[in-house]
């Protein structure tokens, strides 16, 4: 697998120091999700050994990795609980309560925001401040009449700035997430 467009091997320092920095957080998503340590810890292994088998992948950065596993454990979590109740449905939420999947969403929306605040702390300060004033749902004119900046130049940090969160964090992620969480233009 690539990672910042460095090959890491899967018996290197470097996949183990990944392992290290991450397994933690996926175990505590699939604990959260599942109800159980055990499960979770079962889950995030499963997410490695489906990433080890994948040696492919490339990733733009570890937080794209990061995102790529959150993904591979919220699946495997939701087919645990799917397994466990005996649910055969063919699609995601189907067959998990209301309130099993609006815990769901709220732990995917909780970690989907952890690492982009993550990444948007990465960005100039004109550019996190642009960001976090569009994540609060400013528009251009009310970023640029905060800053004291023209619109044009709201528009050109934010382009940028997104392109550089896209680039940290994987296009696919960023895609969906401005897609639910940020207001355009």
């Amino acid at each position: 697998m690539k990672v910042s467009g460095k090959t890491i091997q899967y018996n290197s320092l470097e996949f183990k120091g990944i392992f290290e920095r991450l397994f933690p957080h996926m175990c505590v998503l699939g604990s959260r999700i599942l109800g159980s340590d055990d499960k979770g810890k079962d889950v995030a292994q499963e997410a490695f050994v489906k990433l080890w088998q994948r040696d492919n992948e490339d990733f733009n950065s570890e937080r794209a990795l990061q995102a790529y596993l959150y993904v591979l454990v919220k699946n495997a979590c939701i087919s645990q609980l799917r397994k466990d109740k005996k649910y055969n449905s063919t699609t995601l939420d189907e067959g998990l309560t209301v309130s099993q999947q609006s815990v769901l969403n709220e732990i995917l929306r909780e970690e989907t925001y952890k690492l982009l605040y993550d990444a948007i702390k990465e960005l100039s300060p004109q550019a996190e401040e642009v960001v976090n004033l569009a994540l609060k749902g400013y528009t251009n004119q009310n970023i640029a009449d905060e800053l004291d900046i023209t619109i044009n130049s709201v528009k050109t940090v934010k382009k940028r700035a997104y392109s550089k969160l896209r680039k940290t964090l994987g296009s696919q992620f960023v895609t969906i997430l401005l897609t639910n969480f940020i207001q355009f233009f």
